[in-house]
């Protein structure tokens, strides 16, 4: 491909090492994913409306695409090189090995996280244009589909009810987020307000890196969802090898946006 290198890692010569032509698309929206990548010198754009919307610049150590890979099997933005970059690539198939011996709750996390990172997208899309109200939804076939589909399948959370907006606020402030199967709520950010029912993620990101949710969550009809003990899983997450962790911190990283602090995610435990 035009503006794209690829060769043999010096440090890892079974991955490659891509290097990118500044302004060149490495992936767009919708294609297949078949890798996930990490910033080893440059930085990429991430956006999503076909590029019309930034959602991050990437820089050296930032992992992307992960999401793709274990969650959707379709890429969610476009990524594009601001400036010429250079990108470690991890095929799917290693990220594949290393999640089939993972516990089941790590492919759990991802999935919610798939998803809640698909409404952080969207809420972005609704701020980006001015819209303000919207209504986000699981559309037959897609990549939100999917992930929730594989959510489903392997959950064994435990449910719980929440009649209004300060339960689920008492759930976030115990360290717990919630995935909604059924009910409806609305979450407003800024100047957006979005409407949610099954399958809407509540502060995942969040409680595993044990920082503050900040949007507002009204209960517009009666939910009951799963439950994540933040402390729990992030426990599990801290015992996962280098790589996997690094994996779990870019996906959150890539959920709760740009420049926002990491937490206890921000470096690998000891």
């Amino acid at each position: 491909m035009s503006g794209i290198e690829r060769k043999p890692s010096q440090a890892n010569p079974k991955l490659n090492e891509v290097t990118i032509a500044a302004g060149t698309i490495l992936f767009s929206e919708g294609d297949r994913a078949d890798a996930m990548y990490i910033v080893q010198a440059g930085e990429i754009d991430i956006a999503i409306n076909k590029g019309a919307h930034t959602l991050a610049t990437l820089e050296k150590g930032a992992s992307f695409g992960e999401q793709a890979v274990v969650g959707t099997k379709y890429r969610m933005a476009t990524a594009t090189a601001r400036t010429q970059a250079v990108c470690l690539e991890i095929p799917a198939d290693w990220l594949g090995r290393q999640l089939s011996t993972a516990p089941p709750l790590l492919k759990t996390v991802f999935s919610a996280l798939t998803l809640q990172l698909l409404q952080r997208n969207y809420i972005a899309s609704l701020l980006n244009s001015g819209e303000g109200d919207g209504h986000f939804v699981i559309d037959p076939g897609s990549p939100a589909e999917h992930a929730w589909d594989t959510f489903t399948k392997g959950t064994t959370l435990n449910s719980i009810y929440c009649s209004d907006g300060s339960a689920i606020q008492n759930q976030l402030l115990a360290g717990r987020a919630l995935i909604i199967s059924s009910g409806k709520l609305a979450v407003r950010r800024g100047s957006a307000n979005c409407v949610m029912g099954e399958g809407a993620v509540v502060g995942l990101a969040e409680v595993l890196a044990g920082v503050p949710f900040d949007d507002a969550v009204d209960v517009l009809s009666s939910v009951n969802a799963w439950a994540v003990d933040g402390d729990s899983a992030y426990t599990l997450i801290s015992k996962l090898n280098k790589g996997l962790f690094g994996v779990v911190k870019g996906f959150v990283g890539r959920v709760l946006g740009d420049g926002k602090s990491l937490g206890r995610l921000a470096n690998p435990p000891q």
